[in-house]
């Protein structure tokens, strides 16, 4: 069975580093699949990264996740290759990058301190542990080595925390932060798909509150169950709990902006 590689980093497409990492994977395990999810994330921007790493988690959970978004490499951070409790493999460094998407595959059940001297090993380049280190240790788990021979293990609970956090019960609303603004302004909120039974919001209307704002919009399966220009929220594409204007951009609309709370709860 060959094996898919996602990739996600903020090195953009304009210089070498990307094509590098393919080679590198390559050469180490020529049957493996890169699948170059995003290398469009801004500059030292964990939190979207987060969220792109944890979207395609949700879309490819039986792939190889290599989410490389890392402002503080080379400075004694950890390299990191995370086992979840569904079994998705994750690698990249400890800087909450990989968090939010083991929280949409059971939470993080192992987690490994990637050794060098474990892969084909050169002392690595301090600005380039993405082809020394963590390229050559997703090649190796496609390869069909498993997690525990990449390194050392270790308590999970010493990761890096995410980004942002996961929803939460806050005066008996739901509180969860605003995590993304997809290219269409539609406003992707931190509770997936397959929480919104637990958190009491599997409901037939929505009420969103963001500051003052106060937004009421059907919960939907698609853009095209509500007239055009009207609110609805819907999970997307990408697993979250998404507010969409239909043809028009909520984020615009309403002024939302990553970062922001939203306060969920059923409609009265």
């Amino acid at each position: 069975m060959q094996a898919i590689i996602c990739f996600v980093s903020d090195f953009g497409l304009d210089d070498t580093w990307v094509g590098v990492c393919h080679a590198v994977i390559h050469r180490a395990c020529p049957q493996a699949r890169v699948v170059d999810l995003s290398h469009l994330v801004p500059p030292f921007d964990i939190r979207k990264g987060a969220v792109v790493c944890a979207s395609g988690v949700w879309q490819l959970p039986d792939a190889i996740h290599l989410a490389v978004v890392d402002p503080g490499v080379g400075g004694g951070r950890r390299d990191v290759c995370l086992v979840t409790k569904s079994g998705t493999r994750l690698v990249g460094p400890d800087n909450g990058v990989l968090l939010p998407a083991t929280w949409a595959s059971g939470g993080v059940a192992e987690a490994y301190a990637i050794d060098p001297s474990c892969l084909d090993y050169r002392a690595p380049l301090p600005t380039f542990h993405a082809r020394d280190i963590l390229s050559p240790a997703a090649a190796l788990l496609a390869s069909g080595v498993p997690p525990r021979k990449v390194g050392t293990a270790f308590d999970p609970a010493e990761l890096e925390p995410a980004p942002f956090s996961s929803w939460r019960i806050e005066s008996g609303e739901v509180a969860a932060d605003v995590l993304d603004i997809d290219r269409f302004g539609s406003v992707r909120i931190g509770i997936a798909g397959g929480e919104l039974p637990d958190a009491g919001l599997d409901v037939p209307t929505l009420e969103l509150g963001f500051g003052h704002l106060s937004v009421r919009a059907p919960l939907a399966t698609t853009f095209s169950d509500v007239p055009e220009g009207a609110p609805v929220a819907l999970v997307d594409s990408s697993g979250w709990l998404t507010l969409a204007v239909r043809m028009g951009s909520a984020s615009e609309r309403y002024g939302i902006e990553p970062g922001h709370t939203a306060r969920l709860k059923p409609a009265s």
